[in-house]
């Protein structure tokens, strides 16, 4: 199962990934995310710590991070892998945000009913957010 949503973001793709980059400052416009933390630089092979809004808080590994162009992060969470991919295509009045969670192993089941639903109903709740803010800094 894959949960996909995207947005037209009337700003620059190097505006978004710039709000990408920023870790810290996720819960600003994911308001599924109580915090983010990274270690490091903002590139592939990174890792981090991510706390939902709800439920607890689990590591993340930055898998690729390509500028102005997107990143992917997975989180290993019940013997299992949740994998967040962000991409950025840009277009004549902006650039497209595309966000996909998606689960992987063995516990795939159990992560998307325990937490698919939720990811689901919020995912374009944090795209809104997501464009207000890059418009509102462009």
């Amino acid at each position: 199962m894959e949960i996909v949503e995207s947005i037209l973001i009337e700003a620059s793709p190097a505006a978004v990934f710039a709000i990408y980059a920023d870790v810290a400052r996720w819960p600003a416009w994911d308001p599924d995310t109580r915090a983010a933390s990274i270690d490091g630089s903002f590139a592939s092979g990174a890792t981090g710590r991510l706390a939902p809004a709800k439920g607890f808080e689990v590591p993340m590994q930055f898998i690729s991070v390509e500028p102005d162009r997107g990143f992917t992060v997975a989180s290993r969470v019940l013997f299992s892998t949740m994998l967040f991919d962000h991409t950025l295509h840009p277009t004549g009045a902006g650039v497209v945000a595309t966000h996909r969670v998606s689960f992987h192993g063995p516990c795939a089941w159990f992560l998307r009913h325990l937490v698919g639903r939720r990811v689901r109903h919020g995912l374009p709740v944090t795209m809104r957010r997501l464009k207000a803010f890059a418009e509102g800094r462009s």
